[in-house]
């Protein structure tokens, strides 16, 4: 028994020693919503201190007055037809955020860097247009502060896009109008982004950006922004469904009808002279409007003015001038029968082939 109990004295004393050690932590990133989709926090501030709820697209809004706020990354506006779209919409009063750098979904709030964006030429020229240089591939900047108007806020941000104001001087964010509309231009958006919207003062920084806005919808577009098929749907339907209408004649005109053979008739009656004539006239003129036939005309009545002109030493006159002297008739028609390539009509062309038989008359 004492055994026993000299046993079990031992074992609490040595459990007694036992330290744990120190304790680390680690940031592993978020898991469930917040890790696939990066603004969340962004969105349910919204709903809960705004009552807005933040519509998330894949697909190209509609940007018409219902919609207050649309939020786009740099790689969204890469046609100038799309940003013609925005600049207009922003000018009937709309407010377009540009996110520049870490912007993109697929991008780790963790990861070290950034993605180092490429901005299109439309996109820079139209910042060019507001007095603002936007350009990619700088050296990676730090910002403690920014400025929207007059109000100065604390902010911890970075990026590796340049963004620079009238005054070239490099900046987070700027927010100016255009016509009855706000461009908010940012260099980072860890601003909205779930890891660094508790930061500073970003959350006062947000809530100025949503205040210069009109009431309506607000608009996060996320995915590849304007799908090809999508667009041409919604801007030329009308062309389209004319289109497959005018398709789906030719296929049932030409493709081929299954039923009884039809009878030729065979004509074996000796055709005139002038009929052969007219049905080669009738295949030229079909074939290219005659150009084929002029050809040979024109270049013959060329060689015979060149030839005239050599022989009475007159090559450095204008070859048009020559032959309008010489046939008499005025320059206008000479220029139309040596270069006129398609006559849009035979009365035309008949008058185009009669001037060159008199300007090779003339040099006979």
């Amino acid at each position: 028994m004492m055994f026993r109990t000299m046993l079990l004295l031992l074992v609490a004393l040595l459990l007694s020693q036992c330290d744990d050690g120190p304790l680390v932590e680690r940031e592993i990133g978020y898991k469930g919503k917040a890790r696939a989709n990066p603004y969340l926090a962004f969105e349910r501030y919204v709903q809960e201190h705004h009552q807005e709820d933040v519509k998330t697209q894949a697909t190209w809004p509609e940007l018409d007055y219902t919609t207050s706020m649309v939020i786009f990354t740099a790689e969204q506006l890469e046609s100038r037809f799309s940003i013609d779209q925005v600049d207009e919409w922003v000018r009937d009063g709309g407010h377009a955020v540009i996110l520049l750098d870490r912007a993109n979904l697929y991008q780790h709030d963790w990861a070290l860097g950034s993605a180092d964006p490429k901005l299109s030429e439309p996109l820079t020229s139209w910042a060019d247009e507001m007095s603002v240089k936007v350009e990619s591939g700088a050296s990676e900047q730090t910002y403690s502060k920014a400025q929207i108007r007059r109000s100065v806020y604390q902010v911890d941000l970075r990026s590796q896009v340049s963004l620079k104001d009238a005054q070239q001087v490099s900046r987070p964010l700027i927010s100016l109008e255009r016509g009855d509309g706000t461009v908010t231009w940012v260099a980072d958006a860890g601003l909205l982004r779930n890891r660094w919207i508790d930061q500073k003062q970003h959350i006062e920084v947000i809530d100025n950006i949503l205040y210069w806005r009109r009431d309506g919808d607000i608009v996060f577009l996320r995915g590849v922004g304007i799908s090809f098929f999508g667009l041409l749907w919604q801007k030329a339907w009308m062309p389209l469904i004319g289109l497959a209408v005018v398709v789906a004649a030719w296929l049932l005109r030409h493709f081929p009808r299954f039923g009884p053979m039809q009878s030729v008739s065979r004509e074996d009656e000796i055709r005139a002279y002038d009929h052969h004539l007219e049905m080669i006239g009738d295949f030229h003129w079909r074939l290219d409007r005659g150009a084929s036939l002029l050809e040979p005309l024109r270049a013959e009545a060329q060689e015979l003015c060149y030839h005239w002109q050599v022989k009475h030493d007159r090559l450095d006159d204008r070859l048009f001038d020559v032959m309008a002297s010489r046939a008499e008739i005025p320059v206008e028609r000479v220029e139309r029968a040596m270069t006129d390539p398609h006559p849009r009509d035979n009365l035309i062309f008949t008058r185009i082939v009669a001037d060159l038989q008199l300007i090779r008359k003339a040099f006979a």
